[in-house]
């Protein structure tokens, strides 16, 4: 599957794109939303998607259930976007930092809005329990890629360190988007070699792990 950074968030391709019209509304209702919010209204979406009315409710009766369609379809994006980054041939350590590219990378867009998740959050969780469900199966699940990561690098106590990385994460994309720098991506990623290394010095092991 080809894919394409567009305003922040990463599509497949044209020529990789479902046929289907469901599929069509989810893409560009998330594009949409991302760079807008979630408040923007049907007539908006109908009319720049370029679909009728009448199939946007036939897909989605709701427009909450649109936007939980969205958020699974943006997190198989970002997650898609991370690991696509990684180098699966370097060491366990490297492939973990390696993240911190992709996100340096992804904060270096001009159409970077930040997390999509924790926006609809802020947007719309607290009065939309599917919405939060949806956050919060996102979170959860990133969560667990990153213990995986963690594990693979022998260290002990992953859970702890992965709770360390993931907010070492979300810390970076919030500060990317208030300060427009990328390179807060690099002093995330410092500091993550730091927490590696504090926890592979508990093993006893000698030798740090470096860059």
């Amino acid at each position: 599957m080809q894919l394409q950074l567009r305003s922040g968030v990463l599509f497949v391709t044209p020529a990789e794109r479902a046929e289907t019209k469901r599929d069509l509304i989810v893409e560009e209702a998330s594009r949409l939303m991302y760079e807008r919010g979630t408040g923007l209204g049907v007539d908006t979406l109908v009319s720049e998607i370029g679909v009728a009315k009448m199939t946007l409710y036939k897909h989605f009766p709701t427009k909450t259930d649109l936007i939980v369609a969205c958020l699974e379809h943006l997190d198989d994006c970002h997650r898609a976007r991370l690991s696509g980054q990684v180098d699966w041939s370097s060491s366990p350590a490297e492939r973990l930092l390696s993240v911190f590219d992709s996100l340096r990378e992804w904060f270096a867009m001009p159409s970077f809005r930040g997390c999509a998740f924790v926006n609809a959050t802020v947007e719309l969780a607290d009065t939309s329990p599917p919405v939060r469900n949806a956050v919060r199966e996102h979170k959860n699940a990133m969560r667990a890629w990153v213990v995986k990561l963690v594990e693979e690098c022998e260290l002990p106590n992953a859970n702890f360190v992965a709770s360390q990385i993931a907010q070492l994460m979300e810390g970076a994309t919030t500060t990317a988007l208030l300060e427009r720098d990328p390179a807060v991506a690099d002093v995330a990623q410092a500091t993550a070699l730091q927490v590696l290394d504090k926890a592979k010095a508990s093993t006893g092991a000698s030798a740090p792990l470096r860059r």
